[in-house]
């Protein structure tokens, strides 16, 4: 954990805490950042984290080889900028995505790996603030994903 993506790991923990979780970090790295615990339900979670590029988009790798994929274990895509700014009017902006759909995404080649590495799936995520909505696109694939920002649902 090092940079931004530090600052996005901590960012979703301190989330997670105020909504009455409380947060464990596992000894060893097993492609998971933390484990969030409420009343006797718990959920792994793997924080991605990334900054706006090119005023246009954020950009998240993820490898296959990592992922871990289960009905507690989730994916927290961290859309970071610095200051003022905001996305559809929030200046924190998360997608929260459980990894079996992220799995169905992957399988059924909805998400698509970067050219020469099968491995390493490149995920270019969109707000459009027209549309107010949030978009994954690449190489002529999309997904809305507005429904999984901001979504603590899935963490109840």
């Amino acid at each position: 954990m090092s940079g931004v993506g530090q600052v996005g790991e901590l960012r979703i923990m301190e989330i997670l805490k105020k909504n009455g979780m409380e947060i464990y970090l596992p000894l060893k790295d097993s492609g998971i950042d933390f484990i969030a615990v409420k009343s006797d339900k718990f959920y792994q979670v793997q924080v991605k984290t990334s900054m706006f590029q090119k005023n246009s988009y954020f950009w998240f790798d993820l490898l296959k080889n990592k992922m871990r994929y289960s009905d507690n274990v989730f994916y927290v895509f961290v859309c970071f900028t610095l200051g003022r700014r905001q996305f559809l009017g929030k200046g924190e902006n998360y997608l929260v995505i459980p990894s079996l759909i992220l799995k169905k995404w992957i399988v059924d080649e909805d998400i698509v790996s970067k050219k020469g590495d099968e491995n390493c799936l490149n995920l270019f995520v969109y707000p459009d603030l027209v549309e107010k909505s949030w978009t994954y696109k690449n190489k002529g694939k999309k997904i809305d994903l507005t429904s999984y920002w901001n979504n603590l649902s899935y963490f109840v």
